[in-house]
């Protein structure tokens, strides 16, 4: 059930001044980061006050931008699903800002409110700000683990992901880790054992979390349903006076949502073999996950819809994306699967006034009488990606136009990610 949306808000939009002097010396193991006075005077001081008071903001990542509240409140997550519109059983990803982080929630007790007063800070180890009794459990889970027979590293993170936290984090992929008792059901649609878990590696995503001290859960920052926003003046469309505050780090350079893998649930799991699944492609490639190597990632990497299909995952889906609608603008729009061939046949048979064509390979298109054609060109399936969702908004929202015509693309390599958001956001797909 979606909730009611209202405004409550004067939206304030936030310019993150002087993000390229932003320094992150602990690397992926430490949130510790450095920033300019001017910078930490403004955004990130505004960013840290509101989702301190458990408030939903939006802020920019590498893939698009999130709505993001603190992930151990169940109140702080309901901001989010209210002020999207979101069905409440759509789970989201915890996105945190070092590896620490993320061990830190497994030592958390089971909560569903953590306010201002009592949320920990999470994510370095300072001791001027996290607490002693968590370096403590910290460290004896690491000891645990040597006497044990392990390395003592990362003890709390299943060992399939490590390789893969060393190659692609901070980025665009998110893992599927066994739920901490800290995080609330809400954050993972009601039901569940498991959750998912990215870290970011946009500079301004990275310096609010760590500010913060707070693990964020975070979808893309869009009314529910409609393309995910690229850029602040996307969300500002879509949930201005929902929200307090917009961080302005200006566009987006994946423009596609994280990679969801899962190597940890029974999902992953075949006749007995640990079998890596890509629940939803994005910003990292099932090619560059294969080349992590090995009999699970290099061998038996499979892709949700394309090499399996669960009826489970479909009703009570563990990560975003699976379930419901996505991406669509009000216009319709017509996927064509096989080249661009068939796009003037279909243009003249149309009675529309105005339509959108986005097109890879270069093609001579002439408008019917008495309608305007309104037509850009990608350069390949990267820039399909990177440009799609901003694409289909401008078309809608700003040409109004009445329908839209976009030519799809092989689904390998980044093209796989933009084929999923394509089929998702069309109301008709042609194959040629």
């Amino acid at each position: 059930m979606s909730p009611t949306i209202t405004d409550q808000f004067n939206t304030r939009l936030i310019e993150a001044i002087d993000a390229d002097h932003l320094q992150f010396p602990g690397g992926i193991e430490d949130s510790r980061f450095t920033a300019t006075a001017k910078a930490t005077d403004t955004w990130i001081s505004a960013s840290r006050h509101e989702l301190r008071l458990n408030r939903s903001i939006a802020i920019p990542t590498e893939t698009v931008y999130g709505l993001a509240a603190n992930a151990l409140d169940a109140n702080a997550v309901s901001t989010i699903f209210s002020a999207k519109g979101r069905p409440s059983d759509n789970p989201l990803i915890v996105h945190v800002s070092s590896v620490r982080m993320l061990r830190s929630l497994y030592h958390l007790p089971a909560s569903d409110s953590n306010t201002s007063e009592d949320a920990p800070f999470l994510g370095t180890d300072d001791a001027s700000l996290e607490s002693s009794w968590l370096r403590q459990r910290l460290l004896d889970a690491e000891e645990e683990d040597r006497l044990s027979g392990g390395d003592g590293v990362w003890p709390e993170i299943p060992r399939i992901y490590h390789s893969a936290i060393r190659k692609f984090w901070p980025g665009a992929l998110t893992i599927v880790v066994p739920r901490p008792a800290c995080i609330p059901l809400a954050v993972i649609g009601g039901h569940g054992s498991t959750v998912a878990v990215r870290f970011p590696s946009h500079p301004v995503a990275r310096a609010i979390i760590a500010a913060s001290g707070l693990p964020l859960a975070a979808p893309s920052a869009n009314a529910s349903g409609r393309p995910s926003p690229t850029t602040a003046a996307h969300v500002s469309h879509d949930l201005k006076g929902r929200i307090p505050l917009i961080v302005d780090g200006g566009a987006c350079a994946v423009g596609v949502e994280s990679t969801v893998v899962d190597a940890y649930s029974a999902t992953a799991h075949v006749e007995g073999h640990l079998s890596p699944c890509v629940l939803r492609p994005g910003g990292v490639t099932v090619e560059a996950l294969r080349s992590l190597g090995g009999d699970a990632w290099g061998q038996r990497l499979r892709v949700y819809r394309r090499d399996f299909s669960s009826a489970e995952l479909e009703s009570a889906p563990t990560t975003p994306g699976m379930k419901y609608r996505h991406y669509s603008p009000t216009a319709p729009v017509y996927l064509f699967k096989g080249g661009n061939q068939g796009m003037q046949q279909c243009i003249d048979e149309m009675s529309c006034a105005n339509i959108g064509v986005v097109i890879v390979t270069p093609v001579a298109l002439r408008a019917p009488e008495n309608c305007t054609l309104t037509v850009h060109c990608v350069d390949d399936a990267k820039d399909l990606a990177r440009r799609i969702f901003a694409l289909l908004r401008s078309l809608d929202e700003t040409d109004h136009v009445d329908c839209i015509l976009v030519q799809g693309v092989d689904d390998k390599h980044e093209g796989l990610a933009v084929m999923n958001r394509l089929e998702k956001a069309a109301s008709h797909i042609v194959t040629l």
